[in-house]
């Protein structure tokens, strides 16, 4: 599956009915209803109930829900509940196994559900995992760190290079198995804008794509650095030109005229920036 891409991506506990009408008012491409973090043990339920009733119609943002996590004992009735309409994707969080992604997508098959699949990798097993966990089933569409709990296992600081290290294993793995590019974790905190404008810039030269927010303030930022330059979309312009006159574009790889190699993710990846771009350029949001 391919994933819509987006610059920003907010968090909002689900339970939280104020918080969820601000989200959606924010200037957050799309809105991730939490089950997980966000949500004490006491308010699963209550969180749970509200993100089915938001999804049980079509919400205004493009809106994905991260479940508990695979060992909870609550992930598999979060995305059986979940699983309606409004639903873009599951973000299912704390994987370490390839089983964990397939159980996932077989109670989104069970529940007939379209949405796509998206994982978060949160410690060194999942890193060391990554390559596996991407081809585990046809229905994943995008994987990610999160990275709070990762430092917290590896035992190291947000900015240094062991991070860089898992950053970069995850565009890598991403390309190679044709899923589109990872949106960035959450900056760590509030008040550093520069700092979050600094990690966002690093992101997009490592290869990612859009990023995910605690806190609407992070959000203009992110959208500012994430917007596709005149140029990115100049340049997914070439190569969706180049493709239009080869039948098996979309299946094979070609080289352009300029001796660029295109495979099939990075056409997909062009279309999608080409959207992004001629979305904001028309005044309307990606999706």
């Amino acid at each position: 599956m391919t994933a819509a891409l987006h610059r920003s991506y907010l968090y909002v506990p689900a339970h939280k009915a104020r918080l969820v009408e601000k989200a959606y008012a924010s200037e957050a491409d799309a809105v991730v209803l939490d089950l997980e973090d966000a949500v004490p043990p006491a308010g699963k339920e209550a969180a749970r109930r509200a993100a089915a009733e938001i999804l049980s119609t079509t919400p205004p943002k493009p809106t994905y829900v991260r479940v508990n996590s695979p060992t909870s004992g609550l992930a598999r009735d979060d995305v059986r509940a979940v699983a309606r309409p409004g639903l873009a994707a599951v973000r299912l969080p704390k994987v370490e196994h390839p089983r964990q992604v397939r159980e996932a997508a077989r109670w989104l098959e069970e529940a007939r559900s379209d949405a796509g699949l998206q994982i978060l990798v949160e410690s060194a097993l999942g890193v060391e995992a990554l390559s596996e966990l991407a081809r585990s089933t046809p229905r994943l569409e995008r994987i990610g760190l999160g990275e709070n709990d990762l430092r917290a296992d590896l035992r190291t600081d947000f900015d240094g290079p062991t991070m860089d290290a898992a950053r970069v294993r995850c565009v890598f793995v991403s390309r190679a198995a044709g899923l589109v590019s990872p949106a960035m974790s959450v900056h760590p905190r509030l008040d550093d804008p520069e700092g979050l404008r600094r990690s966002c810039r690093d992101g997009l030269g490592m290869g990612y794509l859009g990023r995910f927010a605690v806190h609407p303030a992070q959000l203009p930022v992110i959208n500012e650095v994430f917007t596709p330059s005149e140029r990115e979309a100049d340049d997914a312009r070439a190569v969706l030109a180049a493709a239009a006159s080869r039948p098996d574009a979309g299946s094979s790889v070609f080289v352009t005229e300029d001796g660029r190699t295109v495979a099939p993710p990075l056409l997909a990846q062009a279309r999608a920036v080409l959207a992004m771009a001629e979305a904001l350029s028309a005044g309307t949001r990606p999706s």
